[in-house]
This record gives C-alpha cells, sequence and structure tokens, in this order.
C-alpha cells in the first residue's frame, strides 16, 4: 500500500485517528475544510475567536493565488517556466518568485541537501507525484542505471536560475541558464501556513490550528476549559506495527503556541522493486535515500533517516529541514538543527535522537523504545 499522504502530524485531544491531525470540536473550535493546491491536499483549519469564517475565505484563496503560479499544473508560472528554454525570460508571479528566493535561502543553508531543482531526479527514479506506481510494487518499472543518475544530476543545480525584479513595474522574472527544472513541493505549504497566519492576525484569532497536508501552526494557545495551554503532538511511527499494520504513536510532544510542526519520511511516498525500498526523498548524490550503487545494482544499505519532525516558528522552514535531515542522516541532519536553532525529533531503523528536551512527554505512548536513544 502507498501512503500519498507526504508529511503528517496529529494534535492530541479527546480522541486520535491514526492518519489524521484533529482537535477537540467541545474546545469551541469552528472547523473548515478545504481542497487546496490542485485538489491534491486538504487544508483545515479550526479557530476560536475572530471572525473565523472570514479568515478562512481569504485564506483559501491566498492558496489558490500560491498554486496557480507554483503549482507543476499545467497553467501555473512555475510550469511555464519549466517548459521554457534556457535563456528565456519568463514572468511569474510573487508567490513564485518568493519561494524561489527562499528555497535557494535553504539549499546553501544546507548545503544542498534541500534543493528545488530535483524534478528530472524524481522522474528519474519514478518518485513524482505523478509517476510513482499507485500499487506500491515497481513491476514494469526499470531502475536508472547509475550513468543516468550522473547525467541527469548535471541540470538539478539551482544556480544556474537566475531571478530578477523589475523595481519600475513591479514584475518578476526567473530565467534559466541550464536546461533546470524547479519544484517548490517540499516548500509551498510551509509558505503558505506562513502567509495564512497573517490573516489570522488580521481578523483577530485567538487560537487556530491550521493544517496544509501536515504542514501544522499551532496559533495561540490551545483552548481548553476556558484556559489556554501548550498544544500536545502525537508523532506517529515511521513504521507500521507488524500485528496490525497500523502505525501508531511513538510519542508526544509539547508544543507552545506560535510554532509550527512539519514531518518528512521515506514511508511517505515510496515503491519497493526488486526487493529495493525507493523512498521519494533524494539525496544529493542524486539517489532515493538508503538506496546505493553496489557496483553492479542497487540495494539498500546505510542507516538513513525514515522520520525527521522539525519544529520552529516558521512552517516553511520546518518544511525544507525536515527534507534536509532525512536527506543529510542522523548525525549531520543533528548538527543542522541545532545549528539553527530548531526543535525535533529524528528516527532511523535503529536509533532516535530530540533535539529540545523540554519537548519530549512520552505519557503512555512509548513506541520510542523500539528505538535506541542517541546522545550526540
Amino acid at each position: 500500500m502507498i501512503f500519498r499522504l507526504k508529511k503528517f502530524i496529529a494534535v492530541l485531544c479527546a480522541a486520535l485517528s491514526a492518519f489524521a491531525l484533529c482537535a477537540c470540536a467541545a474546545a469551541g473550535y469552528a472547523e473548515y475544510s478545504s481542497v487546496a493546491f490542485s485538489s491534491d491536499i486538504i487544508f483545515t483549519a479550526r479557530i476560536v475567536g475572530g471572525r473565523p469564517k472570514y479568515a478562512f475565505d481569504k485564506m483559501t484563496k491566498l492558496i489558490a493565488d500560491i498554486d496557480a503560479q507554483a503549482s507543476l499544473t499545467k497553467d501555473s508560472d512555475l510550469a511555464e517556466f519549466n517548459r521554457a528554454d534556457v535563456g528565456e525570460r519568463v514572468e511569474v508571479g510573487e508567490h513564485c518568485y518568493a519561494l524561489f528566493e527562499l528555497a535557494m535561502r535553504y539549499y546553501e543553508l544546507t548545503s544542498g541537501a534541500f534543493n528545488p531543482a530535483l524534478a528530472p531526479l524524481g522522474e528519474l527514479w519514478h518518485v513524482s507525484a505523478d509517476s510513482i506506481p499507485d500499487t506500491g510494487l515497481g513491476d514494469g518499472l526499470v531502475l536508472p542505471s547509475r550513468s543516468d543518475v550522473d547525467a541527469a544530476l548535471e541540470n538539478c543545480d539551482p544556480n544556474a536560475v537566475v531571478a530578477e525584479k523589475n523595481d519600475a513595474d513591479g514584475k518578476y522574472y526567473l530565467v534559466k541558464t541550464s536546461p533546470v527544472r524547479l519544484d517548490f513541493g517540499g516548500i509551498a505549504k510551509g509558505y503558505a501556513v506562513d502567509l495564512c497566519v497573517r490573516i489570522l492576525d488580521e481578523y483577530g484569532v485567538n487560537s487556530a490550528l491550521l493544517d496544509i497536508s501536515g504542514n501544522a501552526y499551532f496559533y495561540g494557545g490551545y483552548v481548553s476549559n476556558a484556559q489556554s495551554d501548550a498544544w500536545r503532538v502525537g508523532v506517529v511511527s515511521p513504521r507500521p506495527r507488524v500485528q496490525s499494520g497500523e502505525r501508531k504513536y511513538v510519542c508526544a510532544v509539547s508544543v507552545d503556541g506560535g510554532n509550527s510542526a512539519v514531518t518528512s519520511g521515506d514511508y511517505m511516498r515510496y515503491y519497493v522493486k526488486d526487493g529495493v525500498y525507493i523512498p521519494h526523498i533524494i539525496g544529493r548524490d542524486g539517489v532515493p535515500i538508503g538506496v546505493t550503487f553496489d557496483g553492479e545494482s542497487w540495494v539498500n544499505s546505510g542507516e538513513p533517516v525514515i522520520s525527521a519532525t522539525v519544529i520552529g516558528q516558521s512552517s516553511a522552514v520546518c518544511d525544507a529541514l525536515s527534507t534536509a535531515v532525512c536527506a543529510l542522516g542522523m548525525e549531520r541532519g543533528l548538527e543542522l538543527l541545532k545549528k539553527l536553532g530548531y526543535k525535533g525529533l529524528i528516527f532511523t531503523e535503529k536509533r532516535y535522537t530530540i533535539i529540545g528536551s523540554e519537548l519530549y512527554r512520552p505519557d503512555r505512548y512509548d513506541g520510542h523504545l523500539a528505538y535506541e536513544r542517541y546522545e550526540p
């Protein structure tokens, strides 16, 4: 079975669902939801105070505007840029331009572990959203050769894109100097969440939980019994339990209002080909994490990160960093989060680590005990 939800966490309130992000209706939250980002993603908002319906409608329109500019659908600004010839000057909208600049910032800060120009490799490995097999099995697929990967990598340098802003007319442009193609799927949802938070400010909201396909933002305190408390967040196990095939909660963490939490993992989009597990997250070498070439064929080896939850004030940053940590591995991913001042949890098949000791609240969720605690 394939799990197409790319990122998800769950809020622990009255009841928990294995693949949902939920809050207590009894606490007085008005709940709204709509399809977003080219009918592939659900946007949910649970809001207390202010003018919630007006806020939700404005947030929905904002997300639609971002989608029209930065999705990979054929009519978007980004799709037009990807189709453009080398040297062609393509006018793009403000959101598309801002996403490129933001993605480049985190491309540099992560030393390329977060790369917005990996679209050709996603297609080559059949792990892009529109090319991955629905069955989860790679029957009929042919894995690329090492030379195919190396050739594709030559056109995956986002530095080959020049961003231009015309101050005279306020227009934005992107120009490619080599046949590079961009994909903002690793940061667009977080970017949208961050802009939605401004709308909550505008409409006088007291407390809210925003969720765009697992990019969660906790606004204000969680309202319960007329009190405002920290939010309790359940982190889903990266591996299903053998007995039931369901993912349970590994642990719970406490998140203060004004923070976002985003999880990336190798289980969110993948398939198996000839016994090799092929996840959608691609490393700086152009190969899916946990996959190596042994001189004759592709095999699984090493100790890749299978789940990374990142917590911090910006959802866009958490979005980018959760992917980067998976690409970097446990030790270097941990160093990156500490360097940038972001908190979170990282899991491999054998170990886990927590960045920010005050986060962890074990309660009755003891799934982490299946892993060895890693202390740097």
